[in-house]
């Protein structure tokens, strides 16, 4: 006798979401190269009288850097919320830590950055702005030093993420919950004979909260179905 309960079809129950981050990590990678090349450019063909120019010039552009990772982190952070209440919540753990890494880096950089501009200051003193003049060890050149180096480490971060987002997307997989041929909706949550308990618990976390999230969608959609054909007064 077959003890399975029918399964309940995971693309009757919610049509896949992508996760729309790869668009944003590309961009915010393509600033930092801008700026990688921006800084080149100041540091190899700016005149040594406009130096010190280039290099606090520099300085603002790194400032406004950091502005735009903070803009960046919260965007991507909201469509990985979204991606929680839509039940993904493995993927969303496996990228919990990846999605912070780029601010968190700027961030570093930028401490680094503000240090090594500090101890510049503090050596050359009263001297600073004929050493802004030099061709080859002048400022400018150690900020577009530090902001090359954080560009290919970027790479390497935002390369790995957006490869396996775009994984992710193109597998279309139904959310935790509704994962697997013996997977089926009880009471309170999952139930398949043999499952290790541990993760059979957590998968009914997963559901109950992905049911009551969707519960709340379906409730919205019908009041404002309701209020549409709700006669006036």
């Amino acid at each position: 006798m077959d003890d399975r309960v029918p399964v309940l079809a995971a693309e009757n129950f919610s049509r896949f979401k992508k996760l729309r981050t790869i668009p944003h990590f590309s961009l915010h990678l393509l600033i930092s190269t801008i700026i990688s090349i921006f800084g080149i450019i100041l540091a190899a063909t700016w005149p040594d009288s406009k130096r010190c120019e280039a290099y606090f010039i520099m300085l603002y552009v790194r400032a406004g850097f950091w502005i735009i990772t903070w803009v960046f982190d919260y965007i991507v952070k909201y469509h990985h919320d979204q991606l929680r209440l839509n039940g993904y919540h493995d993927f969303y753990r496996a990228t919990k830590t990846h999605k912070s890494v780029p601010l968190t880096i700027v961030s570093l950089w930028n401490t680094a950055l503000l240090t090594v501009a500090a101890g510049i200051h503090h050596y050359y003193g009263d001297n600073f702005f004929i050493k802004c003049m030099e061709s080859f060890l002048s400022p400018v050149v150690y900020v577009t030093a530090f902001t090359v180096a954080e560009t290919f480490v970027l790479f390497a971060v935002h390369g790995t993420y957006i490869y396996r987002v775009h994984k992710f997307n193109t597998s279309q997989m139904p959310p935790d919950a509704l994962q697997g041929i013996n997977t089926v909706l009880g009471s309170v949550g999952l139930m398949q004979r043999g499952a290790d308990i541990t993760e059979l618990l957590e998968k009914q976390a997963d559901l109950i909260n992905y049911l009551r999230d969707h519960n709340m969608k379906l409730n919205q959609k019908l009041m404002q179905v309701t209020n549409q054909f709700r006669p006036s007064i």
